[in-house]
């Protein structure tokens, strides 16, 4: 039996898939989410083995919920549901993720479970994630800078907003999100991260330091030559020397 959640906030495209999938004695429709940080909730709770998840949903899209599960855990076989044009869906083409598009057909929807079945083949698995992974990696050179960044707490997923970052660190296998009234963790490397904040905000000051200039309060210099930047909220973070001179530009 192949469990499968459906993941998009339209309530009748959610019906429509489930009665689609209702019709196959072989998938057990195991939940349905209407958006994103509750998807990755049921991927936790309900390990399915293949999500057909729509990629454009308010907050936290299809793609950011693959590429936030992916970066601590193994995907299950994705469907992307989707409403781009035909440019996007060449795009998937080309790295043979399979997609649908709305309106749901019955005779591409029973050809795209027939490639889940295939895909589920343990023989078949390296090659799927190796297709899931570059069109995560497509996703992410596309795509523009987002207003916040996901964070896993416990057993369950927060939004945090960019703008509400003083500052970014460095710590193992982890960045700290310095906010206004809490810090964060979020697993992956400051050079990964520092690509989804908007450049004109975010300044990488230090190999383990990025600041948001919104929060900085003033620049001093410490002994000869150095400099540290002052948050408003006290925070000290300081300049290393290959990146003062970006930071000098900004200053004036």
């Amino acid at each position: 039996m192949i469990r499968a959640l459906v993941v998009d906030d339209e309530p009748l495209v959610r019906e429509r898939l489930c009665a689609l999938l209702a019709a196959h004695a072989d998938v057990q429709v195991v939940g349905e989410r209407g958006d994103g940080p509750s998807a990755l909730e049921a991927f936790r709770e309900l390990a399915p083995q293949v999500v057909f998840l729509d990629i454009q949903m308010p907050g936290l899209s299809g793609l950011e919920v693959a590429e936030t599960w992916r970066s601590e855990n193994a995907l299950p076989v994705i469907v992307f549901v989707t409403a781009f044009d035909q440019f996007a869906v060449e795009a998937f083409r080309l790295h043979a993720l399979d997609y649908l598009t709305k309106p749901i057909d019955p005779e591409r929807f029973a050809e795209s479970l027939d490639r889940v079945r295939e895909s589920l083949k343990p023989q078949n698995r390296g090659d799927l994630d190796r297709r899931i992974q570059a069109m995560l990696e497509l996703h992410e050179r596309r795509q523009a800078v987002r207003p916040h960044l996901v964070v896993r707490e416990q057993e369950r997923y927060i939004l945090v907003p960019t703008a509400s970052v003083h500052a970014l660190e460095a710590t193992g296998n982890y960045v700290c999100l310095h906010c206004d009234r809490a810090s964060h963790l979020l697993r992956g490397t400051l050079s990964a991260i520092e690509g989804r904040l908007d450049p004109r905000r975010f300044l990488r000051t230090h190999r383990s330091w990025i600041v948001n200039l919104d929060h900085v309060r003033e620049a001093q210099t410490v002994g000869r030559g150095s400099w540290i930047l002052l948050t408003r909220s006290g925070m000290n973070v300081p300049v290393g020397q290959q990146y003062r001179e970006a930071l000098l530009k900004i200053l004036g």
